[in-house]
């Protein structure tokens, strides 16, 4: 077993690692050339191997009409991608749109131009460039993505909680349909995952989920490669802990180490499939990013996956000796922790504690590597999630300590039983005190406690503890998997662009200043605000304002930009869909009364930032 488990380590980490998402390097025609005689086909290299649709790549006329007969395909490398164009082609500039699917499965996107004969105007709305992706398909991925985590953890955690923390646990009913229901669930996520990912990254609806054309491309892909390894891992997940459970209470301490180093590896081996395919697999220092991540998501999974059958087994099963009534368990504020689940609790405290620390210091790095600048954490999307997400980490450890001052308050146990309430305590906690001696007399921690050494504390609060920490955990889990579906901070971030123009319209007044602002200033939907100052630095009301934007070194445009009032002096305009990079220029046209304007050119620079 562990042989085939480390094959599949090994046949991930031999995937190509990529340096960033994918960045068009060269075409043919080149960007911004200019030739004879029209191409049969254009082509398109990327930095690095990329997923491709029929439609990822799109030849639009000077017209605005599409003159490619779509079927994109791979060329003769994988970064390579080429579509067919239709015969006899006029004169004029041609504006090509691409959009891929980068090595991280995110989906990339831009534009370029190539000229037959001569350059020409063109009359190609860059917003029709872009491929949106739909909001039912995006929703989808996300409660797929959120649904693999949980059931990553709650299958990896529960039975390494198990094996290690309640050998005896693995005979309860309970047990076997928690950890088949979150097999089904990991199983389920998986297969929902190839089928929404060719659309996502198509840009396609979900009625083409089960396209052959999408999931061959989803497929041939690096994340494809990574998922298709994930299913095998799953199904043999499946074998595996259902033979290690049988049997679990009566096997020794050698027997169920061996199957806890097993259980490591194959939970190791399936983090690392979403370790390669997401932000860890590319970026800056991936041979150290790819560790982390599998450490992080691995250390993850065995501390909520162990809270969970906590939360909603082993607390909820226990009860005290004399506490019951008629033959059933006690209920309410009178229910007290067996020495089954004390010692289960006390097992888990110092695992729990180096969870927590594995995915602090894993964590604190992850995020320096997809931040880089403290800008970024309020300047992008993955940067305000990411600070949700420590918000979220912060307040679990907080409930943590505090659940233990209250519990620890709330024990009621014989002196000789101190200690062990108080690691009981701290386990439930998370904050990870060294157990004490479990009266067992063994030293394998299997047999019974004697009735003087039964930790007696209050359920209800111990329940409440866990559960909230849970609730809390799976909110985590939310809003990671949402961030590994948006661009690292270091990819999306970009300062804005901003330059300031002199104007004037010749009438009388018609002096002043125009301050354009376009934010992020890259690829993709951007923002404009303009503020206008008169001679004597007041802000300036004209009569008319207008803007349009354009790209000269490629003839594209101008393009109308509508703006709006934004408070005395100010406007505001977009979405602008910014396709290529180069020196764009706003046109602001200004009147100051019936007879006088001017027209402005801001030029503003957008750099290869996708």
């Amino acid at each position: 077993m562990a042989a085939c488990l480390l094959a599949a380590l090994g046949l991930l980490a031999a995937a190509p690692v990529a340096s960033a998402h994918a960045t068009l390097v060269s075409s043919s025609p080149a960007d911004g050339a200019v030739v004879a005689r029209a191409p049969a086909r254009v082509t398109a290299t990327f930095d690095e191997p990329v997923g491709v649709s029929t439609d990822s790549l799109q030849v639009f006329a000077p017209n605005g009409d599409r003159v490619d007969t779509g079927g994109t395909a791979n060329g003769s490398q994988p970064q390579v991608i080429a579509v067919t164009l239709l015969p006899r082609l006029g004169h004029g500039t041609y504006t090509v749109g691409w959009h891929v699917v980068s090595a991280d499965s995110h989906v990339v996107q831009g534009a370029f131009t190539f000229s037959v004969g001569a350059p020409s105007s063109t009359a190609v709305n860059p917003a029709t460039l872009g491929r949106p992706t739909s909001a039912l398909v995006s929703l989808a991925f996300g409660v797929v993505r959120w649904l693999a985590f949980c059931s990553f953890a709650l299958l990896t955690g529960a039975v390494a909680f198990l094996i290690w923390c309640w050998p005896a646990g693995a005979a309860r009913p309970a047990v076997l349909r928690l950890t088949m229901g979150a097999w089904a669930g990991l199983a389920l996520s998986v297969l929902a995952a190839v089928l929404l990912q060719g659309v996502y990254g198509a840009g396609q609806g979900v009625s083409q989920i089960f396209s052959s054309d999408v999931l061959r491309a989803t497929m041939y892909s690096r994340y494809g490669r990574a998922i298709g390894i994930r299913l095998l891992l799953v199904v043999f997940a499946l074998f595996v802990f259902t033979r290690m459970l049988e049997g679990l209470p009566a096997k020794g301490r050698r027997a169920r180490t061996s199957a806890g180093l097993a259980w490591g590896i194959l939970t190791a081996a399936l983090a690392a499939t979403w370790a390669v395919a997401d932000h860890a697999g590319t970026g800056i220092q991936v041979p150290l990013a790819i560790p982390a991540d599998i450490i992080h998501l691995s250390a993850m999974a065995i501390w909520l996956g162990g809270l969970a059958v906590l939360a909603t087994i082993v607390l909820r099963g226990a009860s005290a000796p004399g506490a019951s009534s008629a033959g059933g368990p006690a209920k309410g504020r009178g229910q007290v922790a067996t020495a089954e689940a004390a010692q289960a609790v006390t097992r888990f405290s110092p695992i729990a504690l180096g969870c927590v620390i594995a995915i602090v210091v894993t964590g604190t790095y992850q995020a320096w590597r997809g931040v880089g600048k403290w800008d970024v954490l309020t300047g992008t999307s993955y940067g305000r999630l990411l600070v949700l997400k420590i918000a979220g980490m912060c307040a679990l450890i907080a409930l943590g300590y505090l659940a233990r001052r209250r519990i620890a308050q709330g024990l009621h146990t014989p002196a000789a039983t101190a200690r062990v309430a108080a690691s009981v305590a701290a386990g439930v906690a998370g904050s990870g005190a060294r157990p004490g001696s479990n009266g067992s007399g063994d030293g394998d921690g299997d047999g019974a406690w004697p009735a003087s050494g039964r930790a007696v504390v209050s359920l209800a609060k111990l329940r409440w503890s866990v559960t909230a920490e849970v609730v809390i955990a799976a909110a985590v889990l939310a809003v990671t998997a949402v961030l590994v579906n948006v661009p690292t901070g270091r990819d999306a971030f970009a300062p804005l662009a901003r330059a300031t123009m002199a104007f004037d319209t010749g009438g009388p007044g018609g002096r002043g200043s125009i301050d354009v602002t376009v934010t992020p200033a890259r690829l993709g939907s951007n923002r404009v605000r303009v503020s206008i100052t008169g001679s004597a630095g007041r802000p300036y009301r004209p009569q008319q304002i207008q803007a349009a934007v354009s790209l000269p070194a490629r003839s594209l445009g101008p393009l109308s930009v509508p703006l709006a009032p934004d408070g005395p002096g100010r406007y505001r305009g977009g979405p602008v869909e910014v396709t290529m990079v180069g020196q764009w220029q706003f046109r602001i046209t200004i009147r100051s009364d019936a007879f006088d304007e001017t027209t402005v050119a801001v030029p503003v620079s957008v750099q290869l930032v996708s």
